[in-house]
């Protein structure tokens, strides 16, 4: 269950999202299975590609604060990060979130290796960039998934047939909210 004061702040970003053109949240209700999948996976150490304005960190910052861990989130937009980390604070996750400014590919490749899950939902033509630097660092054991597969199809499907072949991941398309693609590798 996510608690009532992160429940607080999400509800606040709902209504922040009406009146900021630049603010793409996910859909709650995508955000609630990644956070239950995320529990449900016992996931620890989580990597958020694309913060914005902290919306899906909440709802990956709980579940990490659920099952002990942390969430590492990049994003290039100071702004945006200052009302993220503000938002986290509020929201009581600031010890479990460590927020990452500046190019996401120059940050990503200082990450140790056993990431657990990882959320791409940045620059969509950047996806295979992040994907170079994620996969060497990923779990044997991981959950992987990759937002706006329904509405950017097109720009994401050669990564999604990509990720579909490797045959080490279970995938599936999950067409809640924005469309994502989720894929779990048990090995």
């Amino acid at each position: 269950m996510i608690p009532p004061a992160v429940m607080s702040v999400i509800d606040e970003l709902e209504a922040f999202q009406k009146d900021h053109s630049d603010s793409w949240n996910i859909p709650r209700e995508e955000g609630m299975i990644l956070h239950t999948v995320a529990i449900a996976s016992g996931c620890h150490y989580l990597v958020e590609v694309g913060t914005s304005y902290g919306f899906s960190g909440l709802f990956l910052g709980s579940a990490a604060a659920e099952n002990g861990g942390v969430l590492h989130t990049f994003d290039r937009d100071i702004r945006k990060h200052e009302h993220a980390a503000a938002n986290f604070h509020r929201a009581g996750l600031e010890a479990t979130i460590r927020l990452h400014t500046g190019d996401a590919l120059a940050e990503l490749a200082r990450m140790d290796k056993g990431i657990d899950w990882a959320f791409i939902d940045a620059t969509k033509n950047q996806t295979p960039d992040y994907w170079k630097l994620l996969e060497p660092r990923l779990a044997g054991r991981c959950v992987v998934t990759v937002d706006n597969t329904g509405t950017h199809r097109r720009e994401l499907a050669p990564f999604v047939e990509m990720l579909r072949h490797r045959g080490d991941f279970t995938c599936c398309d999950v067409p809640v909210g924005n469309g994502f693609e989720l894929a779990v590798r048990s090995a």
